[in-house]
């Protein structure tokens, strides 16, 4: 018995892996029908196992099992002499050469097999003494073509339209319309959970729980690509296919090839269909055209349909033929019914590296490769052997193609109002800052949305080795931001040159882009050791400097382990950089959506060599009740989840500190401003943001939290601060102000962009 194919008791098992055959192709349900014919006992049930594991139960597998039996005795009936007629008739071996073709086409296409049969027409011999022989192959022609039929394997084909879509019936998955791939079914037991949405395209969200296996699968559907005439489907499958053999479009302008390649093929679906006499639509040329370049110029519709809903943040691909999964805003790390095989991923690769516009190599010398599709916003970490055990793996991050906002942050419920405000007080002062938690944490989208704080009258330069920070949306607004390439963590200490040159490491760009005048240096995601002591180094040898980074790291310790234990540099280093806010994932149970909220932030006193927490998140029963507690100020309005009836009459009276932070005093002292008047301005500045989100809320008016409208809101409620002859500012009489000038504000605002 081969190794591929094992019996337990009654069970036959299959272990795709071993037969380097992908579960549901053509080549595997042909040969494994031959080792299931081979085998010396029928099984009850048989199991598949690949990247996923497939039970048949005893009526599915009884199905294969009739099957099978029909192969054997078709086996006995091509062995027997007599059944071909008289050896000299010119025809005999032409009758042997039939049936030895009709088996072969058993395994591998049933339908054609039954008509090779049904059109055996030999004619009458023209000698006597062949006669009887002709009569009893052609009885047997008709008794195999009437066993044939009868099997209900062989009328599945008929149904779905051949072997590889029968079998996927049985084990519950449908073939791909362009790739020799499968697609799971949905279980039978799914439940079909309520919320649904629509995206672009007519592509339909549904989710379904599987109760057995606390699972929920993602599913989106395309009524018009479903319901195309199968005509049609044809043409978009030749369309498909023959593209990613030519690979033509991987020599146009990778800033406009998408586009340009899914005009071309909406003329050429509509004057094909015309040509051939099928009905199209102008709705469906353009359905199949974009699917079409999804695959010749894209990532897969798949993957490129996900980048359609916003509430997909990732998505992961383990292995080849292994079923894709997302992460969720609302739902978590959730599967779908997708899986790409070898084919569609190396396509996928390519297209990737392509649509990049780096030049990178990838290859068995190159394994690890991490680029970014700019017309998707996707950043694509890839990787193959020898960096995996032969497996193709992706992990593809959809980036917002503009920046978080704290009124976003507010209506996700990841931070207080008092915290927004505080934070961007304290990042317009010019405090370095860390940003730290696990991989898909958000470290990124928190580190770009205090560029808005940081305003437009400072010189902003992000360092970065991909461009994962949506650098042009904030240019487009006035901020002065000039981006800068550093090499990758990867190929660190390797000389990478090509055609823009050698790629310089991130201490040599830090400190040459300091040469050219004061700015904020953000660097995005500090991973090697040379990175972290550039950082430090900056940071301990130009006092003052302005630095937000990000780091992996869950808490201080993790960090004073990291830098000792790792890079090999003292822990006190530390004290240099001024913040350290951690970022966490929070669920309230397992079918809960997951929240990426504020954890922790400390602020470093560098005197008493210590850090100081001054925000912490006290997780409630959900997310409505978690608190985001201000340990330093006894004040309860500094942790209030809303600033909707906060009143500036009397407020500053109201404060009472616990303890000045570290922070807040020294810039106290700097500037000559009472820590409480800076208190002041925290709870305007969370005001401002906590009115910018409930109204988009109220009004249901999404783009009122972007960047555009924060930027204007910014501007109003900068020009409303002011001092009076005492040098105070009056917020009681600032807020009123605020009040009825944002109300306009708003007006104005939507007028503009729904006229």
């Amino acid at each position: 018995m081969s190794d591929i194919l094992k019996l337990e008791g009654d069970r036959a098992v299959i272990d795709c892996s071993l037969l380097g055959m992908e579960l549901g192709s053509p080549e595997f349900v042909s040969h494994h029908l031959k080792l299931l014919s081979a085998l010396g006992k029928k099984p009850k049930t048989i199991r598949y196992e690949e990247e996923i594991v497939i039970n048949l139960d005893e009526d599915k597998t009884q199905i294969l099992n009739e099957y099978i039996d029909l192969l054997r005795q078709f086996e006995g009936i091509m062995i027997k002499p007599d059944i071909y007629g008289d050896v000299n008739d010119d025809n005999y071996s032409k009758r042997k050469q039939l049936l030895r073709k009709v088996y072969s086409y058993l395994t591998t296409d049933p339908l054609h097999a039954n008509e090779l049969l049904e059109g055996f027409n030999e004619p009458t011999p023209e000698k006597n003494a062949y006669i009887e022989g002709w009569q009893v192959f052609k009885a047997w022609v008709n008794g195999i073509t009437r066993a044939i039929k009868k099997t209900r394997f062989f009328q599945l084909c008929k149904t779905h339209g051949g072997i590889q879509s029968a079998f996927g019936e049985l084990i519950g998955m449908k073939g791909a319309e362009y790739f020799s791939t499968s697609m799971l079914f949905l279980p039978k037991d799914a439940i079909k959970l309520e919320e649904e949405y629509v995206l672009e395209y007519g592509i339909v969200v549904n989710f379904y729980e599987i109760p057995d296996k606390d699972m929920i699968i993602y599913v989106q559907r395309n009524k018009t690509l479903e319901n195309l005439d199968p005509k049609l489907k044809e043409m978009l499958r030749e369309t498909i296919i023959k593209g990613i053999k030519d690979k033509s479009v991987q020599s146009g302008d990778i800033r406009t090839v998408f586009d340009e390649v899914w005009r071309e093929l909406k003329i050429q679906f509509l004057d094909t269909a015309t040509l051939r006499g099928i009905t199209i639509t102008n709705l469906e040329a353009e359905i199949m055209a974009r699917e079409a370049v999804s695959w010749l110029a894209g990532m897969g519709s798949p993957i490129e349909n996900m980048t359609l809903d916003e509430y997909i943040t990732d998505a992961y691909i383990d292995a080849q033929n292994a079923p894709i999964y997302i992460d969720h805003s609302k739902y978590g790390i959730i599967h779908t019914l997708w899986r790409y095989n070898e084919d569609m991923i190396e396509t996928m690769f390519a297209n990737a590296i392509y649509l990049s516009g780096q030049e990178r190599k990838f290859d068995e010398s190159n394994p690890v490769v991490d680029v970014v599709v700019k017309r998707i916003n996707m950043r694509c970490h890839l990787q193959r052997p020898p960096a995996t055990f032969n497996e193709l793996q992706a992990a593809l991050r959809i980036m917002r193609t503009k920046p978080f906002t704290y009124p976003l942050y507010l209506k996700y419920k990841s931070m207080s109002p008092f915290f927004s405000g505080y934070d961007a007080l304290l990042v317009w002062l010019g405090t370095s800052e860390a940003v730290l938690g696990v991989k898909g944490v958000g470290k990124t989208a928190f580190t770009s949305a205090k560029i808005s704080a940081i305003g437009q009258k400072k010189r902003i330069l992000p360092i970065q080795d991909i461009e994962e920070m949506p650098i042009s949306a904030y240019r487009k607004l006035g901020f002065h931001v000039g981006t800068l390439r550093v090499q990758s963590s990867e190929t660190e200490g390797i000389s990478q040159t090509g055609v823009r040159g050698a790629e310089l490491d991130l201490v040599t760009i830090a400190n040459a882009s300091l040469r050219m005048g004061e700015a904020c240096l953000i660097i995005n995601e500090i991973r090697s050791r040379v990175a972290i002591q550039g950082v430090i180094n900056i940071l301990n040898t130009q006092p003052g400097v302005f630095i937000l980074y990000n780091l992996h790291a869950e808490s201080l310790q993790d960090v004073q382990d990291r830098l000792e234990l790792v890079f090999g540099i003292p822990s006190a280093s530390m004290y240099s950089t001024d913040r350290y806010s951690f970022l966490v994932k929070l669920r309230f149970g397992r079918k809960e959506r997951t929240y990426r909220v504020l954890g922790s932030q400390f602020e470093s006193d560098f005197a008493q060599k210590k850090f100081v927490k001054v925000f912490e998140m006290n997780r409630g029963v959900d997310i409505d009740t978690t608190k985001y507690l201000c340990s330093f100020l006894d004040t309860p309005e500094a942790s209030m989840n809303s600033f909707e009836n906060l009143n500036f009459e009397g407020l500053r009276e109201k404060i009472k500190f616990r303890f000045v932070p570290p922070l807040l005093d020294k810039y106290s002292k700097q500037n000559g401003i009472n820590a409480k008047d800076y208190i002041m301005e925290a709870f305007f500045r969370g005001k401002v943001y906590d009115d910018i989100r409930r109204t988009a809320e109220q009004r249901n008016d999404p783009l009122l939290m972007e960047i555009e409208f924060v930027m204007k809101c910014n501007s109003l409620s900068s020009r409303l601060v002011k001092e009076n002859e005492k040098g105070v500012v009056d917020y009681a009489k600032v807020a009123k102000q605020w009040k009825k000038e944002f109300e306009k504000l708003v007006e104005k605002e939507i007028k503009e962009h729904t006229s």
